[in-house]
């Protein structure tokens, strides 16, 4: 199986979608998070900057090094799951 096509087919079924660490621009990943959202996930980005220009596919921007954002996120989630 092709590895991109196994990706687009992943994010038909998936439920939230998270980046880490990218400037959004490389294809063909940088059209993962639209192929997310028009499946109705809920896209957030986890970066170190801002994606400039933002990009609209994104809900939600976090700021800040991978190693510390994803534990309190992860802590969150696992509090309202």
């Amino acid at each position: 199986m092709d590895a991109e096509w196994a990706a687009k087919k992943a994010l038909r079924d998936c439920d939230l979608f998270i980046a880490i660490g990218t400037s959004g621009t490389v294809a063909p990943a940088a059209n993962f998070v639209r192929g997310a959202k028009y499946a109705g996930a809920w896209t957030l980005l986890v970066n170190l900057t801002p994606m400039e220009p933002r990009h609209p596919d994104f809900d939600v921007e976090v700021l800040g090094p991978a190693e510390q954002v994803l534990p309190v996120l992860l802590s969150t989630a696992s509090t309202l799951a």
